[in-house]
């Protein structure tokens, strides 16, 4: 996504049908569909079945955007209004940490954190999803 195309995208969480929701959205506004399960994983096949088919990551890209999602989140406890965030592919862990510092309005964030992602909620109570591409 960080080529000549936005570097964002929205992203959807979901309790176990991730995969059937990204193949509905691509029977709606077509695209090019990827999707990775825990199966596809090193550690895939020490899961039970059920465990496996859990997306890791969907994406969806079209003409009309860019779709990102997942069936494994924190808390497990997904319902409508918490489902969304928006998900900012950064080009560096400065360039993240600069953008977490701004959202929170406060520098807390520091360089050091090398999670994949870091989610962030903003005073507006927006969420906002963080990654680092290298």
């Amino acid at each position: 996504m960080l080529n000549d195309e936005p570097a964002f995208a929205v992203y959807l969480s979901f309790n176990g049908n991730c995969s059937q929701a990204f193949n509905y959205y691509k029977a709606c506004f077509g695209g090019s569909l990827t999707i990775q399960t825990l199966a596809d994983t090193p550690d895939g096949i020490r899961m039970d079945q059920k465990m496996r088919k859990a997306v890791v990551v969907a994406r969806l890209k079209n003409k009309y955007f860019n779709l990102v999602g997942t069936d494994l989140t924190d808390d497990g406890n997904i319902v409508a209004g918490n489902n969304i965030s928006i998900l900012i592919e950064c080009h560096s862990f400065t360039e993240r940490t600069r953008l977490i510092n701004k959202l929170i309005n406060r520098n807390f964030c520091s360089i050091e954190n090398t999670s994949p992602l870091v989610n962030v909620v903003d005073c507006y109570r927006i969420s906002w999803i963080l990654s680092v591409n290298y």
